[in-house]
């Protein structure tokens, strides 16, 4: 198997797709944290926030981590 079909397999395509779904999630919950926040209700305005900017950072790492 050459170099590019190893680079662009199933398995790293999904883990890819994955990471970059799970990071779009996380960066809503920010949001959505942040408008409970300010809005409704502080409690958990603040844990969807604490939440979603802890999941932000853990996938954009992970993102600038992975390799093909």
């Amino acid at each position: 198997m050459g170099s590019l079909e190893k680079s662009h397999s199933k398995v790293s395509n999904f883990k890819l797709t994955m990471i970059c779904f799970l990071l779009t999630l996380s960066i809503s919950a920010v949001w959505v944290g942040l408008s409970l926040l300010l809005n409704v209700n502080t409690v958990f305005g603040s844990i969807v926030l604490g939440a979603g900017g802890v999941g932000t950072l853990l996938f954009m790492y992970l993102i600038s981590k992975f390799t093909r």
